[in-house]
């Protein structure tokens, strides 16, 4: 475990994996040389599955049997001057239990009495009365609303957007725009359009007339997750919802974007270094950094290197002049951000569910534990 930091009003009880009771248990049978972590290793306190040569997975796979991961102090720090870890490295021998009294985090709560589920792509715990969603969020694709066309010039000015975002390689459908055109950049932000979606564009086709304001959509295959309601979501997960093409399906997240700004108590946002690995941050991004208001957005970038260091103009002024901000955009991995998808299409912002393949445990909660004294919940098949 880490360093303390902190005295609790009562003592912890346990910690996720470990036994909760003395009471009879059962573990998942193996043979020899099976039951061993894969390659990325497997998290202590979560479900996983095992398949009939005893290969082990922490995600779903249809035919195998599920199990706990018990705590038997088989995780390993392997990152430099780390300090807890709850993963059991590749190759290490575990136990997976199907029967007795645990103890297990469930990011979500936990209510007594309900069944215990697992999400099929973590083996992480869920708790539920019925077979939940494995994920429920809120999101939408492409944009609709109105722009201005000069005939000849494959340059149009967005007027207003009522829904959705705009973003680089969306397909444009309008009156006076050829089919396939995509959307290659944008030019200019009209002052004061907040998200930075209005102002002039350049598309991959000149306009076949001068008309406008003109309805427009916009088919896209960037999903815009604005918040997650439960659980997550992962590459390959299969959603559905009002208006999404069925079997559309994630193919990756983009990064989060994290670096180093300085805030001059106006909307400019000008970025001094990145973090190696990152992410790039996009016009129509939310930041976040100390000073700047919640829910502001990345409206233009008006120098530097595109997504990375430079100077950004934001939908809202920061509240302090500092040097040094740490900033990052809102991708939270498998939560809020945005992701590609499989197919190219517009709807307005909907509830989006991942199929309900939680997987059944046998488990059920039977006791839980305050955050503010510990956060581990007593699962239990006795």
């Amino acid at each position: 475990m880490p360093f303390q930091s902190k005295v609790n009003s009562q003592q912890a009880p346990g910690v996720a994996g470990d036994f909760a009771s003395t009471n009879p248990f059962a573990s998942v049978l193996a043979g020899q040389g099976e039951l061993v972590a894969p390659a990325g290793g497997l998290v202590v306190g979560n479900f996983a599955w095992v398949g009939p040569a005893g290969q082990v997975s922490q995600s779903y796979v249809a035919g195998y049997q599920i199990g706990f991961l018990g705590r038997n102090e088989q995780a390993l720090i392997t990152q430099f001057l780390g300090e807890y870890t709850m993963v059991v490295p590749a190759g290490f021998m575990i136990t997976l239990f199907n029967e007795g009294d645990f103890y297990a985090k469930f990011p979500a709560g936990a209510t007594p009495g309900q069944n215990v589920y697992a999400d099929p792509n973590t083996g992480t715990p869920i708790s539920s009365a019925s077979t939940p969603s494995a994920a429920s969020a809120t999101a939408s694709e492409g944009a609709t609303g109105t722009l201005t066309t000069v005939s000849g010039s494959a340059t149009v000015t967005v007027n207003t957007v009522s829904a959705g975002l705009l973003a680089v390689g969306d397909t444009v459908v309008s009156a006076n725009v050829p089919t396939g055109t995509t959307v290659l950049s944008q030019a200019t932000v009209t002052s004061g359009s907040g998200a930075g979606i209005l102002g002039t564009y350049v598309l991959s086709a000149a306009a076949t007339a001068s008309a406008g304001p003109t309805a427009f959509t916009t088919n896209s295959t960037l999903l815009n997750v604005t918040a997650v309601a439960s659980g997550s979501l992962n590459v390959g997960d299969v959603f559905s919802g009002t208006g999404v093409t069925a079997g559309t399906t994630i193919v990756s997240q983009a990064a989060q974007f994290a670096g180093v700004a300085t805030l001059a108590s106006s909307t400019t946002l000008t970025v001094t270094s990145v973090v190696s690995g990152s992410g790039k941050l996009r016009v129509g991004d939310t930041v976040v950094g100390t000073g700047i208001p919640a829910n502001t957005t990345i409206s233009s970038q008006t120098s530097g290197t595109p997504g990375g260091v430079g100077v950004y103009v934001m939908s809202a002024a920061a509240t302090v002049s500092n040097a040094g901000v740490a900033v990052t955009d809102a991708n939270i991995p498998g939560q809020r951000g945005r992701y590609v998808v499989n197919d190219s299409q517009n709807f307005a912002s909907t509830t989006i569910t991942v199929a309900g393949t939680a997987q059944a445990t046998g488990f059920k909660v039977r006791g839980i534990y305050t955050a503010g004294d510990n956060e581990v919940v007593k699962i239990s098949t006795n």
